[in-house]
C-alpha cells in the first residue's frame, strides 16, 4: 500500500522542507504577525464547536454534525498550532505539513499526526453523505462512534491549549 504524503513528511526530513518551501511560494502557507489573536480565535472557534458537539450529541438525532463539528475543533485547534509557529494555511495539507515540522516528536506523536490526517480526510466523506441525506438517502451515523471522535477531540484540544500555555 502506498504512503500518505504525511507519513513520508515524517520520515524524510529533505522531502519535508522540500514540500514546505514549495507551499510557502504558492501561498498555501503563509506567514503572520497577529499571531496572539489568531490563535486565539481559532482555539475559541474549537471550543465552540466541542460545545455544539456536546449539545447535538444530547439531541440523539443529529450525530452525523456532531462528528463534523468534532473534526472542526481538531481542524481549528490545529490551525492555532500553526499560528503558533507564524503561519496560516488554507490547505489541510498544508496544516499537517506544519504540524510534522514544528511539532511531531516534540509535543505530538504519531498517533496525533494521523488523527488530524485522518479527520481531514473523513471530514469529506461525512460532509458528502451529509449531503446525500439532504437528497433523502438514509444515512446512519452511529452515536458511539460521535461520542468517541468528541473524546479525541476534547482530548486533542485540551492538549493544543498545553502547547499553546506553555509557549507564552
Amino acid at each position: 500500500m502506498a504512503k500518505e504524503i504525511w507519513e513520508i513528511w515524517i520520515e524524510n526530513e529533505k522531502r519535508r522542507q522540500k514540500d514546505f518551501e514549495k507551499y510557502l511560494k504558492s501561498k498555501k502557507i503563509k506567514p503572520e504577525l497577529e499571531l496572539k489573536e489568531l490563535i486565539e480565535g481559532h482555539i475559541n472557534k474549537a471550543d465552540h464547536n466541542l460545545k455544539f458537539v456536546k449539545k447535538t450529541l444530547e439531541l440523539k438525532e443529529f450525530n452525523d454534525w456532531a462528528i463534523v463539528s468534532a473534526y472542526y475543533s481538531i481542524y481549528h485547534a490545529s490551525l492555532a498550532l500553526c499560528a503558533l509557529k507564524g503561519y496560516s494555511t488554507k490547505d489541510h495539507l498544508a496544516t499537517l505539513l506544519i504540524l510534522i515540522k514544528e511539532f511531531y516528536k516534540k509535543q505530538l506523536d504519531k498517533e496525533e499526526i494521523e488523527m488530524v490526517s485522518k479527520t481531514t480526510i473523513e471530514k469529506g466523506e461525512v460532509l458528502y453523505y451529509i449531503e446525500a441525506k439532504s437528497k433523502r438517502t438514509k444515512i446512519l451515523f452511529d452515536e458511539k462512534e460521535a461520542e468517541i471522535l468528541q473524546k479525541k477531540a476534547i482530548g486533542f484540544v485540551n492538549k493544543v491549549k498545553e502547547i499553546i500555555d506553555s509557549n507564552f
